[in-house]
Protein backbone atom coordinates (compact mmCIF):
# COMPACT_ATOMS: atom_id res chain seq x y z
CA UNK A 1 0.00 0.00 0.00
CA UNK A 2 1.38 3.39 -0.91
CA UNK A 3 1.32 6.33 1.45
CA UNK A 4 1.38 10.01 0.60
CA UNK A 5 4.66 11.84 1.14
CA UNK A 6 5.07 13.73 4.40
CA UNK A 7 4.80 17.49 4.45
CA UNK A 8 7.95 19.51 3.78
CA UNK A 9 9.73 21.01 6.73
CA UNK A 10 10.89 24.60 6.56
CA UNK A 11 14.48 23.43 6.08
CA UNK A 12 13.46 21.08 3.24
CA UNK A 13 11.63 23.93 1.52
CA UNK A 14 14.67 26.17 1.93
CA UNK A 15 16.87 23.44 0.41
CA UNK A 16 14.54 23.12 -2.59
CA UNK A 17 14.42 26.88 -3.07
CA UNK A 18 18.23 27.01 -2.98
CA UNK A 19 18.45 24.05 -5.40
CA UNK A 20 16.29 25.95 -7.91
CA UNK A 21 18.04 29.26 -7.33
CA UNK A 22 14.96 30.92 -5.84
CA UNK A 23 15.48 33.71 -3.37
CA UNK A 24 18.53 34.83 -1.46
CA UNK A 25 19.67 34.08 2.07
CA UNK A 26 17.98 37.35 3.09
CA UNK A 27 14.68 36.75 1.25
CA UNK A 28 13.95 33.04 1.71
CA UNK A 29 12.69 33.40 5.29
CA UNK A 30 10.41 36.24 4.11
CA UNK A 31 8.95 33.98 1.39
CA UNK A 32 8.15 31.30 3.97
CA UNK A 33 6.73 33.87 6.37
CA UNK A 34 4.48 35.21 3.58
CA UNK A 35 3.00 31.83 2.63
CA UNK A 36 2.16 31.25 6.29
CA UNK A 37 0.72 34.77 6.74
CA UNK A 38 -1.41 34.42 3.60
CA UNK A 39 -2.77 31.06 4.85
CA UNK A 40 -1.40 29.04 1.92
CA UNK A 41 0.22 26.72 4.48
CA UNK A 42 0.12 26.26 8.22
CA UNK A 43 3.07 25.43 10.44
CA UNK A 44 2.44 22.17 12.27
CA UNK A 45 4.55 20.33 14.88
CA UNK A 46 7.96 19.34 13.60
CA UNK A 47 8.25 22.68 11.74
CA UNK A 48 6.33 21.11 8.84
CA UNK A 49 4.39 23.17 6.33
CA UNK A 50 0.92 21.72 5.75
CA UNK A 51 -0.95 23.17 2.74
CA UNK A 52 -4.28 24.75 3.64
CA UNK A 53 -7.42 24.32 1.59
CA UNK A 54 -6.78 27.80 0.13
CA UNK A 55 -3.19 26.88 -0.76
CA UNK A 56 -4.26 23.64 -2.44
CA UNK A 57 -7.05 25.26 -4.44
CA UNK A 58 -4.75 28.06 -5.60
CA UNK A 59 -2.05 25.58 -6.63
CA UNK A 60 -4.62 23.44 -8.46
CA UNK A 61 -6.02 26.52 -10.20
CA UNK A 62 -2.60 27.79 -11.25
CA UNK A 63 -1.72 24.29 -12.45
CA UNK A 64 -4.93 24.08 -14.44
CA UNK A 65 -4.51 27.50 -16.07
CA UNK A 66 -0.71 27.69 -16.50
CA UNK A 67 1.47 24.98 -14.96
CA UNK A 68 4.54 27.23 -15.15
CA UNK A 69 2.99 29.36 -12.39
CA UNK A 70 3.33 26.41 -10.01
CA UNK A 71 6.74 25.09 -11.04
CA UNK A 72 9.94 26.84 -9.91
CA UNK A 73 11.30 27.29 -13.46
CA UNK A 74 10.19 30.87 -14.20
CA UNK A 75 11.21 32.19 -10.79
CA UNK A 76 14.54 30.43 -11.09
CA UNK A 77 15.10 31.86 -14.60
CA UNK A 78 14.36 35.39 -13.39
CA UNK A 79 16.76 34.98 -10.46
CA UNK A 80 19.39 33.65 -12.90
CA UNK A 81 18.94 36.67 -15.15
CA UNK A 82 19.34 39.00 -12.17
CA UNK A 83 22.58 37.21 -11.31
CA UNK A 84 23.71 37.69 -14.92
CA UNK A 85 23.08 41.43 -14.56
CA UNK A 86 25.22 41.47 -11.40
CA UNK A 87 28.01 39.63 -13.25
CA UNK A 88 27.81 41.99 -16.23
CA UNK A 89 26.55 39.23 -18.55
CA UNK A 90 23.14 40.81 -19.22
CA UNK A 91 21.73 44.30 -19.52
CA UNK A 92 19.24 45.34 -16.85
CA UNK A 93 16.83 46.96 -19.32
CA UNK A 94 16.76 43.84 -21.52
CA UNK A 95 16.08 41.54 -18.55
CA UNK A 96 13.36 43.84 -17.20
CA UNK A 97 11.69 44.18 -20.62
CA UNK A 98 11.70 40.41 -21.19
CA UNK A 99 10.31 39.76 -17.71
CA UNK A 100 7.55 42.35 -18.16
CA UNK A 101 6.65 40.91 -21.58
CA UNK A 102 6.57 37.38 -20.15
CA UNK A 103 4.45 38.23 -17.13
CA UNK A 104 2.18 40.51 -19.12
CA UNK A 105 1.39 37.64 -21.50
CA UNK A 106 0.91 35.25 -18.57
CA UNK A 107 -1.36 37.75 -16.81
CA UNK A 108 -3.53 38.22 -19.92
CA UNK A 109 -3.78 34.44 -20.44
CA UNK A 110 -4.65 33.97 -16.77
CA UNK A 111 -7.39 36.63 -16.90
CA UNK A 112 -8.83 35.03 -20.06
CA UNK A 113 -9.01 31.68 -18.23
CA UNK A 114 -9.97 32.84 -14.72
CA UNK A 115 -13.30 31.01 -14.95
CA UNK A 116 -11.38 27.76 -14.34
CA UNK A 117 -10.23 29.18 -11.01
CA UNK A 118 -13.77 30.36 -10.21
CA UNK A 119 -15.08 26.82 -10.65
CA UNK A 120 -12.43 25.42 -8.29
CA UNK A 121 -13.13 28.04 -5.63
CA UNK A 122 -16.89 27.64 -6.02
CA UNK A 123 -16.78 23.90 -5.59
CA UNK A 124 -14.23 24.03 -2.77
CA UNK A 125 -15.59 26.82 -0.59
CA UNK A 126 -19.33 26.99 -1.26
CA UNK A 127 -21.96 24.79 0.31
CA UNK A 128 -23.22 22.33 -2.27
CA UNK A 129 -26.84 23.31 -1.72
CA UNK A 130 -25.93 26.91 -2.62
CA UNK A 131 -24.38 26.05 -5.97
CA UNK A 132 -25.70 24.61 -9.16
CA UNK A 133 -28.99 24.90 -10.95
CA UNK A 134 -32.12 22.75 -10.75
CA UNK A 135 -31.59 20.14 -13.43
CA UNK A 136 -33.91 17.15 -13.16
CA UNK A 137 -36.06 15.38 -10.60
CA UNK A 138 -34.72 12.61 -8.40
CA UNK A 139 -36.40 9.27 -9.13
CA UNK A 140 -36.47 8.45 -5.41
CA UNK A 141 -37.52 11.71 -3.72
CA UNK A 142 -39.08 13.47 -6.76
CA UNK A 143 -37.20 16.63 -5.68
CA UNK A 144 -35.04 18.57 -8.07
CA UNK A 145 -31.38 17.63 -8.32
CA UNK A 146 -28.84 20.43 -8.61
CA UNK A 147 -26.34 20.25 -11.45
CA UNK A 148 -22.92 21.10 -10.01
CA UNK A 149 -20.50 22.11 -12.75
CA UNK A 150 -17.56 20.71 -10.84
CA UNK A 151 -15.01 19.66 -10.51
CA UNK A 152 -16.18 17.01 -10.90
CA UNK A 153 -19.48 17.73 -12.68
CA UNK A 154 -22.28 15.92 -10.85
CA UNK A 155 -25.90 15.89 -9.71
CA UNK A 156 -26.59 16.75 -6.08
CA UNK A 157 -29.69 16.05 -3.99
CA UNK A 158 -29.74 18.53 -1.09
CA UNK A 159 -32.47 16.63 0.77
CA UNK A 160 -30.54 13.37 0.90
CA UNK A 161 -27.02 14.88 0.76
CA UNK A 162 -25.98 12.65 -2.16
Amino acid sequence: MTTPPTYLTESELISRMEKHGIGTDASISTHIENIIKRYYVELIPGRKLKPTKLGLVLAQGYHLIDISLVLPTIRSDIEGQCNNIAKGLAERDDVVRKAIDLFSAKFNYFVDNISKMDVLFGSSFAKLQDVGKPFTRCGFTRRYLQFITGPPPRLYNKTTET
